[in-house]
């Protein structure tokens, strides 16, 4: 399963696994897995998560059983709100949409 951030279904998706898709949205100061907002309102909550954020130290791969958590690497969390960043500024500056997720 996954999460995947879009500007109204244009330009280049954002995909993530969903427990990762949880830590960059609780970066964001969202709960819910799926949503939208206005893309400058977004934009700036990425902005605000980037100033505020240190370097996301990772997680560490953890097998449980026939379960498998592959983990995550270190600063993984910026680079995905970088690239956030380029979406929301894609559809703020380029079209005016709303960035949408789930």
């Amino acid at each position: 399963m996954s999460v995947t951030f879009t500007a109204e279904l244009t330009g280049e998706p954002v995909n993530m696994a969903n427990s990762n898709a949880a830590r960059v949205l609780g970066a964001l100061g969202y709960a819910e897995p799926y949503g939208d907002e206005d893309a400058q309102l977004f934009l700036g909550r990425v902005l605000f998560a980037l100033a505020l954020d240190p370097e996301d130290a990772g997680r560490p791969a953890v097998t449980d059983g026939r379960f498998t958590d592959c983990g995550r690497s270190q600063g993984y969390v910026q680079s995905r709100l970088g690239e956030l960043r380029e979406l929301a500024e894609y559809a703020a500056w380029a079209r005016g949409l709303r960035v949408t997720w789930g």
